[in-house]
């Protein structure tokens, strides 16, 4: 396997042949692919150019290909080759054109899971997805690895789903959302989910969730445990901040807003029907978003407590968490008015028998520095990846922007 990613063709021939391995087991052995497990081999990230978005996110998609390691082969779908041409070059890339047309979005986690047999992969749809072009993004790729793609009845959204050796966890608004639309128990939800999924449910949160999506809050540990973000942490962390570096603090707002559109010289931007976007005002929003985190703290225990209550070893990873209130980028994308400082949001691995965790770095130095020092203390080695402050102003991280694929 140390070979496998020599050059992008031999990669995708390699996998393709993983992939396709004719089973021999029962449809019931099929398992969606747990976030905790062994080394990571290929994952999916998408780019978006200025002339199709108003973010480009190229430097970070750099950012990811430089911090996984040099083993992990990165799909990288775009509608517009030749804007990455420099900004991405890597033969541990494969670029995956899309038609140009496509409209993607930065986030690949969402609109499908993957689901694996011993010897088959699948990737599984939601019933619906309506966020720009993103449905286009598994058959994209199912079409380039000769996967299948099963469209499902249920409705969901990859980040609020989120898995561990045994069970798979769900957020309660895609339980809530599904027992309505299908008029279904909350219980008759769990079984259907359970059987497309291959493992227990468990539900996270026991009422409308104020983070749409539970990845970015919860993170499934080995050994029964769970990782929980903790938000009335992180508002001290950045109140501490604020008193002993006030300067650092004003600069990494001041960035923020500069990088805003992925590229510092660019202040505002047309969408395609001509409406002006301008740069949210980040500058002084730190103490509201202490305020924000404060709030929603009490909320975050009660998961806390919830997920113990089930028999999982719970512990708390800082968190800065702004407003959940959005406001519409001008092409109908999400954007917060300070960045989601999710320190949950993270892609993890066993690597020769030794824990790795890939922990997105915004640029806020006294929260990015406490995050490296809890992931340790869990008994990771942790690898920063920088540059997520653009991607969390849209409020997504790592995981977000990196759907992994195949596991050794």
């Amino acid at each position: 396997m140390k070979n496998l990613f020599f050059t992008a063709a031999t990669t995708l021939s390699i996998l393709s042949v993983s992939f396709l391995m004719p089973s021999i087991f029962r449809r019931d052995s099929e398992k969606i692919l747990s976030d905790v497990g062994s080394e990571i081999r290929l994952v999916a990230c998408s780019a978006t150019s200025a002339r199709t978005s108003s973010l480009r996110n190229a430097e970070l998609v750099s950012n990811i290909v430089n911090g996984l390691p040099q083993d992990v082969h990165v799909l990288l779908l775009v509608t517009d080759r030749s804007v990455f041409s420099t900004s991405v070059s890597n033969r541990r890339v494969t670029f995956v054109e899309m038609p140009p047309e496509s409209d993607i979005s930065i986030w690949p986690q969402d609109p499908f899971v993957v689901v694996q047999g011993h010897g088959t992969t699948k990737l599984v749809t939601p019933c619906s997805f309506n966020r720009e072009d993103d449905e286009r993004m598994p058959k994209t790729l199912a079409g380039l690895l000769n996967l299948e793609v099963v469209h499902s009845e249920m409705h969901f959204e990859g980040g609020n789903i989120v898995c561990g050796e045994e069970s798979v966890f769900i957020g309660f608004d895609t339980i809530e959302r599904n027992a309505v639309l299908l008029e279904l128990t909350t219980e008759g939800v769990k079984n259907r989910f359970a059987k497309l999924f291959g493992r227990r449910v468990v539900v996270v949160g026991e009422f409308s969730q104020s983070v749409g999506h539970i990845d970015l809050i919860v993170t499934p540990l080995s050994e029964s445990r769970v990782a929980v973000a903790d938000s009335r942490l992180g508002a001290r962390l950045a109140a501490a901040a604020i008193g002993e570096e006030p300067i650092k603090v004003q600069e990494f707002e001041r960035q923020c807003e500069l990088t805003f559109f992925g590229n510092a010289e660019v202040s505002e931007l047309l969408d395609k029907d001509g409406n002006k976007i301008s740069r949210p005002k980040v500058i002084g929003q730190t103490n509201s978003a202490i305020a924000a985190s404060l709030r929603l703290a009490p909320e975050l225990d009660t998961i806390a407590r919830q997920l113990s209550h089930a028999g999982f070893k719970v512990v708390r990873v800082p968190a800065l968490v702004p407003c959940q209130e959005h406001h519409v980028d001008g092409q109908g994308g999400d954007v917060l008015q300070y960045p989601f400082l999710s320190y949950s949001n993270v892609l993890t691995e066993l690597r020769q028998n030794e824990q790795f965790v890939y922990l997105p770095q915004y640029g806020f130095a006294k929260l990015d520095a406490a995050a490296q020092r809890v992931w340790q203390d869990l008994g990771f080695h942790v690898k920063p990846v920088a540059g997520f402050t653009t991607s969390a102003m849209y409020g997504g991280g790592l995981r977000c922007c990196t759907k992994v694929l195949l596991r050794e």
